[in-house]
This record gives structure tokens, sequence and C-alpha cells, in this order.
């Protein structure tokens, strides 16, 4: 007796308008026991393999996958079965999986990868939630190349290499969601972001203070320092009115809290918000005038590298060195040099802070990173040259060092004056 199904049968296998039917796999030498195609009133055919009364699994799409695919699928979940295996179950685990959102996974799992192996990971993760909001509800797997030319769209305004490093991020984040099999796969492996000729190309701007605003800066923070001193006076008055132990008054010579000495140590070494942030008394040896200290976003240049991370050695200025000499002088229990008032720990973060004092000093235009910039900017145009800039601001390549070159217009002179000698 010939097999029912055969690759030219199935295609023949017309709809009935009773609604659908079933065709099984018999009476071949090699069909296969429970095999059968389910034919629907709109047509569609779908191969299934029925492995006991009531217990049965899809396998797929007749249009799609061959009778002989179809067979050894047969065969082989017919196996898992007699094993005693749970599709159900499976099939619960997979759908969960699915159904994994790209904020779930940003504030679960992955956070904690991102914590452990990710220079500034608080940054990364910030990064895709900004970018890619729109999305952020929906399932990983679910999102596709439809969504991106949205975002494309929509970040038309930011540079095509701000948002390349954007896509960048959202993929390693899908990847590793695969690789960890939290999803079985994500639909933008061949997503590629091409440049258009409008788009807003990449320019490199350096923000530094001026000797002005540096002067209204310090004046800012020398008002804002006066009226905490004010402020505990005023406390310590209602404390006593009211017979509870006062809290010391700050004097003139101690800070009243972390924010000056953070921003005149930010701009006085260069250090990263992030290394600031964790900087300990450990790392500070006031007798040699040294921070030694892994640098957290050169560390992770080297672990990517497979080179170990290196404890970079920075000397302290005076002006560096009398902040911290202050500060040491009047630390308390924590670790750390610039210490949370919320929590006595690390700091986490100081925007808010830091924006209102750059307001009340009526500067324009910038950020908290920007004094690492003016750290760099004041050593080229004293004439430092490059590489020791370079090692002073803990960059990885020489590259990142070359943006600041332009501020020493007369280094080039100079190097030709002392290869070949002045104008006579």
């Amino acid at each position: 007796m010939a097999a029912t199904l055969t690759e030219k049968t199935i295609p023949n296998l017309e709809p009935r308008p009773t609604g659908p039917y079933e065709v099984r796999d018999k009476g071949g030498r090699q069909s296969v026991k429970g095999l059968l195609v389910r034919v629907q009133k709109s047509g569609s055919k779908t191969f299934y393999v029925e492995m006991a009364r009531g217990k049965r699994e899809r396998i797929g799409d007749a249009s799609q996958v061959t009778l002989t695919f179809a067979r050894e699928e047969a065969k082989r979940l017919t196996g898992l079965f007699a094993q005693g295996h749970d599709f159900k179950a499976e099939r619960q685990k997979k759908r969960q999986l699915e159904q994994t959102t790209l904020a779930g996974y940003l504030e679960g799992d992955f956070k904690a990868h991102a914590e452990a192996n990710i220079s500034n990971s608080n940054y990364f993760i910030s990064s895709i939630k900004n970018a890619f909001g729109h999305v952020l509800d929906k399932p990983m797997t679910e999102i596709n190349e439809l969504d991106l030319a949205k975002w494309n769209r929509q970040r038309n305004h930011v540079t095509l290499a701000t948002r390349r490093r954007e896509l960048t991020n959202l993929k390693a984040l899908l990847n590793h969601a695969v690789a960890t099999k939290v999803i079985p796969d994500h639909q933008l492996t061949k997503y590629r972001l091409r440049g258009a000729l409008t788009d807003k190309q990449t320019e490199t701007k350096i923000r530094y203070l001026t000797d002005d605003e540096e002067q209204r800066l310090i004046a800012a923070l020398d008002i804002r320092e006066q009226e905490k001193r004010e402020a505990r006076k005023r406390y310590r008055k209602w404390q006593m009115e009211r017979g509870q132990e006062p809290l010391p008054l700050i004097k003139k010579n101690e800070y009243a809290d972390h924010l000056k000495p953070l921003i005149l140590i930010g701009m006085l070494t260069g250090l990263r918000r992030g290394d600031l942030f964790s900087l300990k008394w450990e790392h500070v040896d006031l007798n040699l005038r040294m921070i030694r200290k892994v640098i957290g976003k050169t560390s992770h240049a080297r672990r990517k590298a497979g080179k170990p991370a290196e404890t970079a050695e920075l000397p302290l200025s005076n002006r560096a060195y009398t902040v911290l000499k202050q500060l040491h002088q009047q630390r308390g229990d924590s670790p750390y040099v610039f210490v949370s008032p919320q929590t006595g720990g690390q700091l986490t973060d100081v925007k808010g802070a830091f924006n209102s004092i750059i307001e009340a000093a009526k500067i324009k235009d910038f950020r908290f990173h920007d004094l690492r910039h003016t750290f760099a900017s004041r050593l080229v145009m004293a004439g430092v040259d490059l590489n020791t800039v370079r090692e002073l601001m803990t960059h990885s390549d020489i590259k990142m060092t070359l943006v600041y070159a332009h501020l020493s217009p007369d280094h080039k002179s100079a190097a030709l004056d002392r290869a070949f000698g002045g104008a006579k």
C-alpha cells in the first residue's frame, strides 16, 4: 500500500468547506507512526506527531519544512516522549523566555552582569533606556527592524556615531540574553545602520573652564560653604533649645560637605566621576603626595585586550594635596574620600548639586566631565608634552589625548625649532 503522504501529495491536499481534516503518514516503508498533516479550512497545512491519545506536538508549517525533516523530527519527539519528557513545561518555559521584556532584563539579570563586567555600567544601562524607550516594555524576541527604523528617525538629531554606539550597546545586550539562554534568539542580528549625507556629523568639542569661569565657580562654592555653616549654627540653636545634643560647628577651614572638594579634586587630577566616587583613603598617599588606584575605564580596556589591570600612580599638585590633606583631617569612619551625606558610604550621584552650583556661577554648557577636560587643557596650554598628558589622564591610547593638541598651537613650531633651530 502506497504511503498516504509524499512530497507530491502534500501540496495537493485541498481544504474542505466542512472544516479541518487530518491525513496520517502510513502504508509506506519510510512512514512514521503518529506523523500527520492537519489541513485547515483556510488551506494552511501543519505537521504534527501524535505520541499517544491526546498527546501531540506541532512540528511545523508544511509549506516551510519537508516531509523528510518532519519524519526525522517525529522520531525525535516520540523518543523524548518515551523518556518522560515534559513538553508542556518546555512550552511554558519558552513562552516565558520569549515574553521577557527589554526593561525587565535591563533591571534584572543583565544589571548584575553589567556591574561586574562593564565599565560605567550605569551609563550603559541608562543610555539604552534613553535611546530605546519606545521598546522597553516589548519582549526582546519581538524587537524588530521596524522598531529600529522608528528609533533612527527619533534620534536623527544626534550624530551617526552616537546612534551606532547605541545600536552596538543594544545588540550586545540582546546577544548576551541569547548566550545566557534568557531568549532563544533575536531579530536584529543582521541589522546595520547606514549613513546618509544628511546625517549630523560628529564634532570634537572640548569644553573647559576659562580663568574667569573658574574664579566664579570657586566663589559660588565658597558662598555655598558659608551658607551651610550658617545653617548648621541655626540648627544647633534649635537643638539646644530642645535639650538635644547639638551637632558640632563647621569650622572655617573645614569643608561643609563633599561638593567643593569633589569639584576641586576633579579639576586638579582629571579623574573621571566614577573613579572619584570610588576613591578610598587607601588609594591616597599623602606622604608621597600621590594617588595609587586601578582606574575603572582603563582597566576595563586592558581586560578586553586580555591584559591584567594596572595601578595608576598619579602625583598630586600642591592645590590637590592641600584639599585632600584637609579632607583627611575631617575624615570619619567611611573608607571613601567623598562620602554620601545620605548613606555615609560611596557617592552615587551629584548631578543636582553640581548643576545648581554651575547655575549659581553663571557658567553655561558645562558638565561634570568637563572638569576632566579642564585638567587636560591646562596641562596642554602650559606646554606639557602630550605623552605626559596621556599618562596623567590615564588614557590607554595616545589618540584619545590628541583631541587636546589644538589647544597648544605653538607646539609644532616649537618642535621644528628644537629639531632645526629657530630663525636667525
